[in-house]
């Protein structure tokens, strides 16, 4: 058999698939759950912001009686219905994008700069040539045998196509640039999803309390919240808040407090400060602070975060140093560091 590597620009695409020169072929599916709107808007998003998107797989079928040629979509169906729906008006973007000029939109509403960027776009594509179905199945299970196996993030961001993932990932797109200037994450890791886990790891504690969690627990906030996750805005007001809070206190920056597992109890602690949660009161009292003094708060951070970068696991910061260097994922040693980290926001000496 032979792969030939070719490119079509969106326009082609679509045009092929409407004369029915690229078809689908449901044996090929590997799954027979439709992407929601929400995950189809994100894919045009991704193409009108000139970003790349994985390569189509297609598979060239010649009928030797009617001598016509045809492609069947091997991998890559779902992006292919949402480009071409698109492209049809039958796709209207999500209200949640950002950028303005196309939030809500379809095609016939963009701006004419949009409309070519979008016609225009190129779509990388392998088309099997020669080949017979055993072998296209074949070539799947080979290039399989050699992918690094998905991690629980992964999996999850594979496996779930709802409302909470969705959140998470664009939330976590909107906060690459902050994990990465406060060196909380690396670049590795942000592809590997570790940013996704954290994320889900806060809102874990908003809606179930700080508690130790696992592969198990975080993979019921995807199923739980699929179909209906009411608490978008308000999850999604309390971390941006947060990480952009956090981004603006230099002094913070390159000390303890920015391991993901620290940084993890102090957004708790500054979101519940300023505006509690139901499920942090029996913690830490808050009152509901109008604003931070960070001329009271930052000296007492600052001797936390140092306390810990020392291990000074025998003075006055003692029990904070042990919840920050043992066992960090259990609810306990969160709590701890969830307390402390309040008093320091909150007190005039901790």
């Amino acid at each position: 058999m032979n792969s030939v590597a070719s490119t079509f620009t969106v326009a082609d695409y679509c045009a092929a698939m409407k004369r029915s020169e690229i078809v689908v072929n449901r044996d090929y599916q590997r799954s027979d759950q439709v992407w929601p709107p929400v995950a189809r808007s994100y894919l045009i998003e991704t193409i009108l912001k000139g970003f790349p998107m994985p390569k189509l797989y297609l598979y060239q079928v010649t009928d030797v009686k009617s001598r016509k040629t045809t492609k069947e979509i091997v991998d890559g169906q779902q992006r292919s219905m949402a480009i071409y729906d698109f492209f049809n008006d039958e796709l209207r973007l999500s209200k949640s994008v950002e950028d303005e000029d196309i939030k809500s939109k379809k095609y016939s509403e963009l701006d004419p700069d949009y409309k070519h960027r979008f016609l225009e776009y190129a779509i990388n594509v392998d088309l099997f040539v020669s080949a017979t179905s055993s072998e296209v199945v074949e070539v799947f299970r080979r290039m399989n045998s050699y992918t690094v196996p998905l991690n629980a993030e992964e999996q999850r961001h594979a496996s779930f196509q709802g409302k909470f993932k969705w959140f998470i990932n664009d939330l976590a797109d909107k906060l690459n640039a902050v994990f990465l200037d406060l060196k909380v994450f690396k670049e590795k890791q942000l592809v590997r999803m570790q940013d996704n886990k954290l994320l889900t790891e806060l809102c874990d504690s908003f809606y179930h309390g700080i508690r130790t969690t696992d592969k198990k627990k975080l993979d019921f906030m995807y199923r739980d919240f699929d179909s209906e996750f009411i608490e978008k805005e308000q999850y999604y007001a309390r971390l941006a808040d947060a990480f952009n809070l956090i981004r603006r206190q230099a002094a913070l920056h390159d000390t303890a407090l920015m391991k993901p597992y620290m940084i993890y109890s102090l957004v708790q602690a500054l979101t519940h400060v300023v505006k509690p949660v139901k499920r942090f009161q029996p913690l830490f009292k808050s009152t509901s602070l109008k604003s931070i003094d960070w001329d009271v708060a930052e000296p007492n951070l600052t001797a936390l975060a140092n306390a810990a970068d020392a291990g000074e696991d025998d003075g006055k910061f003692a029990r904070f140093v042990r919840a920050s260097a043992e066992k960090t994922n259990v609810r306990e040693n969160r709590k701890v560091r969830f307390k402390w980290l309040c008093k320091a926001l909150t007190q005039e000496s901790v």
